[in-house]
């Protein structure tokens, strides 16, 4: 690759685009956090897992925030912990209940999107593009998937919305713990502009001390810097750097992901004000029909089962379900199904007790290729 001193550096289009919305989760020191919800006399106690209590041999695993507040980190020797706070607690680690605490966690982030991709025990990505309308509805989803985990599993995470997943990723670590920060695509420079090189993921220790030398010490430092020379000093890696702290797309977020054929498409509603009766209810419901019969209709499908969910304020979750007679495209076909799938809900809740409501429609078609006017087709149903 040749740069020339006249010239900017090579921009692609992909690289000036911002398609997707990605939510990246990280559970807030996910093994202290576990341990501290099922022993409630360790809460605001400096706590460490990893090592062995009665040798005092060993490697932190991770720690609690408490303990962090000492200089305790995760890798950090037990006996080094030990001269920072003499008085923190060791416990070994229960690794089978942290895997199923996991699970769980990982299930409810399923529900949510349909292209999950788990980093690790306590992190993990969702591609939420074709879930939300926008960055509002994202952070509406987010909360939802915050109070859900907590109200479930009694621990909080911390959640980084933006337009690729290393934006995520990055976003989710500004405001730990129980945070939740939101990078659109047009902040991407001003966001990053202020963090420290080492934010990024992949620039260690080492890194940085190549940075240093040049006088970077945040990425508004590498942004400023003339690209050709990062590229003298860092070649093709340094140049991707530079294009993401100058807010370019240095990412292709399609590959990243394992995307599953789509089987159904759905829309939630959370409603973080109580509704006070069915009738509000209904609206939203019809909205959400709107939205997902318009979809359908983009993709050239057809569906035949409507379902209809509702939680409740306790996060208790129901799902109902009503297959057409035919293969459908018209919205009043789910909203006769949704009349009939209401019944039992309205005897069992009141509009006050609910949450969220979703409607799906799956067991998808494409509409037969002969099909060639698509205005025509949609017009006759």
């Amino acid at each position: 690759m040749v740069l020339f001193l006249n010239e900017g550096p090579i921009i692609t289009k992909n690289e000036r685009e911002f398609n997707y919305i990605i939510l990246y989760m990280d559970l807030d020191a996910f093994y202290a956090s576990v341990e501290i919800r099922d022993k409630p006399f360790l809460k605001g106690k400096p706590v460490i897992i990893g090592g062995n209590p009665e040798t005092k041999r060993g490697v932190v695993s991770t720690c609690s925030y408490e303990a962090r507040k000492f200089g305790i980190h995760s890798g950090m020797p037990i006996n080094k912990a030990l001269e920072l706070c003499p008085d923190v607690i060791i416990l070994r680690g229960n690794f089978q209940l942290y895997s199923q605490v996991s699970k769980n966690i990982m299930e409810i982030l399923e529900r949510y999107a349909s292209t999950l991709k788990v980093s690790s025990i306590d992190e993990a990505y969702i591609d939420i593009t074709d879930v939300v309308e926008n960055y509002e509805e994202a952070k509406l989803l987010a909360i939802d998937i915050k109070d859900e985990i907590y109200s479930i599993e009694k621990i909080t995470c911390s959640i980084g919305i933006a337009p690729n997943k290393i934006l995520a990723k990055i976003a989710s670590d500004v405001n730990k713990p129980n945070g939740l920060t939101i990078v659109k695509p047009s902040k991407v420079k001003d966001f990053l502009a202020p963090l420290d090189i080492t934010k990024i993921p992949g620039v260690g220790k080492k890194s940085k001390q190549y940075f240093d030398k040049l006088n970077i010490k945040t990425c508004g430092d590498l942004a400023r810097t003339p690209y050709y020379k990062i590229f003298h000093s860092f070649g093709n890696h340094g140049l991707k750097l530079w294009k993401l702290v100058n807010g370019y797309n240095t990412e292709s977020t399609e590959k990243k992901f394992e995307k599953r054929e789509r089987k159904s498409i759905s829309k939630e509603q959370t409603f973080f004000e109580t509704k006070k009766s069915w009738q509000e209810i209904e609206i939203e419901i019809k909205k959400a029909t709107e939205k997902i019969v318009q979809k359908a209709k983009e993709r050239r499908m057809q569906f035949r089962t409507v379902s209809l969910k509702i939680r409740d304020r306790k996060f208790n979750t129901s799902i109902r379900s009503y297959s057409l007679n035919c293969y459908s495209v018209k919205e009043n076909d789910v909203y006769l199904a949704i009349e009939k799938l209401l019944i039992p809900f309205k005897e069992k809740y009141l509009p006050k007790d609910i949450r969220l409501i979703g409607v799906k429609i799956s067991n998808l078609i494409k509409i037969p290729d002969e099909q060639k006017n698509l205005s025509q087709f949609f017009n006759n149903v």
